[in-house]
């Protein structure tokens, strides 16, 4: 069995046409995975990227309470997000949805659009002990996607140091 021959009915495997790219507003974390979705995209006709902000609504509230400043925030980080994919011309989709968690929320997202391949920011932070910790979002949707997910973890200054 040869396992490098592709079969001609499936794409390779950087042929992406829809990718899905969840952002949270934090530059650091939005704009490596903004990059990397230019980047494959770069040239290609028939291709789109939809950018996604989940707005996390707490559990003492109801699902469709209203929170204007989030909706504001919101709209600020896909403007921005949009800008740097108009400026390489990369066609985009954006929305904006209010879930309990983002996690589900993402994957839901990806589900319903076909998405092809994710690219998700993650930031770099530290728990108890000093250990890094990836949170819930980006685990969640690495165990639960159908698609494909490639994560950039956001830059850091700081040294790592193994006992």
């Amino acid at each position: 069995m040869d396992f490098f021959r592709r079969s001609e009915k499936r794409p390779t495997s950087f042929d992406h046409r829809r990718i899905l790219v969840p952002v949270v507003g934090d530059d650091d974390v939005d704009r490596p995975a903004l990059k990397l979705a230019t980047l494959l995209l770069a040239g290609r006709e028939d291709v789109e990227v939809s950018l996604l902000h989940v707005i996390e609504v707490p559990f003492d509230r109801t699902l469709d309470a209203e929170d204007e400043s989030a909706i504001a925030h919101a709209d600020e980080v896909l403007s921005a997000a949009e800008g740097i994919l108009a400026e390489q011309g990369v066609p985009t989709r954006t929305s904006t949805v209010q879930a309990r968690a983002a996690g589900p929320a993402i994957v839901d997202d990806a589900n319903e659009l076909g998405t092809d391949l994710i690219v998700m920011g993650l930031r770099y932070k530290k728990r108890f002990g000093g250990q890094w910790d990836a949170g819930r979002t980006v685990p969640y949707v690495m165990r639960n996607s159908t698609a494909p997910v490639w994560c950039l973890r956001a830059e850091t200054k700081e040294l790592a140091h193994t006992p």
